[in-house]
């Protein structure tokens, strides 16, 4: 992608592709708020890195980054725009792809029907080591198809016994397609000492009781009045503040998602998000 530097992984030969769909369950628990700043933390670190708002009519990612995209996908599914049209860099190494309603028409698409759109999409993927996509809200169809056609979920939650419940929900939706998908959770709002842990043992125990099946723990963020203030002033939290604890955070999320291994080492192995997308259907 232009203007993207050279990530530490490429320079060894190894190149790397992970794509991470980032959901909540229930509306509220700071999905679209760790999507943006978890991608720009990443391309900080050096990786290069796609986010696309996959909120369809709701998608605020925009709004969180301070910008105001003319077009969106939906315009390239309907062959008005090209891809490289519709791209906002939000800094060197990290792009975002304003959805619109472009990714669930996408979802309704078959792999054999729009091959040179389908081409085009997975051109999107090349070079890059993230995918990260902001979901909508719930656990509608169109929710689903987009969480089992990534390879791995970031599960956002908070302390709320509402949140919890709709986690676990999520959870129990996505294991209905897949059982081989790493799953991690992302306490949000936390403002107790304990609190991560516990609501993460809640959720952890509830899922390996039931579904027989283990999430793993990636990281937490504390209550930080910064975070609204950001969203205020539509600036990422990791620009606007980033020593605050909600960013300090963030950024130990982005290095323990770069200490894990990759579904592959080979890039050209790794199924296309877009071609599990339009076959999910």
């Amino acid at each position: 992608m232009p203007g993207m530097r050279l990530a530490p992984n490429e320079a060894n030969g190894t190149r790397r592709r992970r794509t991470l769909a980032i959901t909540g369950g229930k509306g509220g628990v700071g999905k679209s708020n760790l999507a943006v700043n978890l991608a720009l933390e990443l391309g900080m670190l050096g990786d290069r890195v796609l986010l696309l708002d996959a909120d369809f009519g709701l998608a605020n990612v925009d709004l969180l980054c301070g910008v105001l995209p003319t077009f969106h996908l939906g315009h390239v599914v309907a062959g008005i725009k090209e891809i490289s049209d519709i791209t906002i860099d939000l800094s060197e190494n990290v792009e975002l792809i304003p959805g619109g309603s472009g990714v669930e028409e996408l979802a309704n698409l078959s792999v054999s029907a729009r091959p040179q759109l389908l081409e085009k999409m997975r051109e999107t993927e090349k070079n890059i080591n993230f995918m990260l996509i902001d979901t909508a809200a719930g656990i509608a169809d169109n929710v689903s198809g987009v969480l089992a056609s990534a390879s791995e979920i970031i599960v956002v939650v908070t302390p709320e016994p509402t949140s919890i419940v709709d986690a676990y929900a999520t959870i129990k939706v996505i294991l209905r397609t897949t059982l081989n998908k790493p799953i991690f959770v992302v306490i949000n709002n936390v403002v107790g000492i304990g609190d991560a842990e516990q609501v993460f043992q809640s959720i952890s125990s509830a899922v390996r009781g039931f579904l027989d099946f283990e999430v793993e723990f990636l990281g937490m963020i504390p209550h930080d009045p910064q975070v609204k203030d950001a969203v205020r002033e539509q600036v990422p939290v990791v620009r606007y503040a980033p020593d605050a604890p909600a960013s300090r955070a963030i950024r130990l999320i982005a290095k323990q998602l770069r200490k894990q291994r990759a579904q592959t080492t080979d890039l050209d192995e790794i199924q296309s998000f877009w071609d599990n997308l339009a076959n999910n259907q």
